[in-house]
């Protein structure tokens, strides 16, 4: 059985600097539904580099990011570093090793898929306040009729990836599926991201189902994505659109 935990290794220099943040919005959202504020506990759940810790940490929450992959964690231990309140901590979503209700809210950015769901919502109840939350949040790729550089980067993605992730597109009914007992509201946020060729073809080798320089595959791919760019480029950047979607509900 793969261990999927190692499954970005050799990627968190690319993960950090070429996936899409979060937007602003979602702590809006927080702040109004939950009365969200810089005293509560976050524990950032399978947070790879920190981009979703970061959110939080710059509003002044105390976060524990939770994380299992070692070049992950180091590169968000380092580029994180200049926070006091970030707490980096070597563990799983099924074993995250925080202490009985010692959170208030668990966020998961971009990673529930990796998750045992049993395991998980058995330690998510475990270590969370008595009025807890969870948030569990996904930049999903706007190619539904979409033409231009949406839909070709899609066709790329489907080209090249192999093994992808079996839960990968996080919707309400999967969502329903995954944490039986959960009762949760949908928000959606426009978002987007701005790159060069460099930051595209990055954003692409950041995923785990996608070739990696040393792989056959990836020169390929990379001639395939630079026709894309020359075609849509406008002063050598082009612009991916996403919907940050944002589920939010009490444990």
């Amino acid at each position: 059985m793969e261990d999927y935990t190692q499954r970005f290794t050799g990627r968190a220099e690319a993960y950090s600097k070429y996936r899409p943040t979060y937007p602003q919005g979602v702590l809006d959202i927080l702040k109004e539904k939950i009365h969200f504020d810089s005293s509560k506990v976050v524990a950032d759940i399978g947070s790879g580099t920190g981009i979703l810790s970061k959110l939080f940490l710059e509003h002044g929450n105390r976060v524990f990011g939770v994380e299992p992959n070692a070049d992950m964690r180091n590169k968000a231990e380092s580029s994180l570093a200049g926070f006091p309140n970030f707490i980096s901590l070597n563990g799983t979503a099924e074993n995250t090793s925080l202490k009985d209700r010692s959170v208030d809210l668990i966020s998961i950015g971009q990673a529930l898929h990796w998750f045992d769901p049993v395991k998980s919502w058995k330690e998510f109840g475990r270590i969370m306040n008595q009025n807890g939350w969870l948030c569990v949040l996904y930049n999903d790729r706007k190619s539904e009729n979409y033409s231009g550089i949406m839909k070709n980067y899609e066709s790329i993605v489907r080209k090249y990836s192999r093994n992808r992730p079996r839960m990968e597109r996080i919707e309400g009914d999967a969502l329903c599926k995954f944490f039986p007992t959960w009762v949760f509201e949908k928000y959606l946020l426009p978002n987007e991201q701005t790159l060069d060729f460099e930051g595209l073809i990055g954003r692409l080798s950041s995923a785990s189902y996608m070739p990696q320089p040393e792989e056959d595959q990836f020169m390929s791919m990379k001639n395939e994505i630079k026709e894309i760019f020359d075609k849509y480029q406008v002063d050598n950047k082009i612009t991916l659109f996403y919907v940050t979607n944002v589920f939010l509900g009490k444990i």
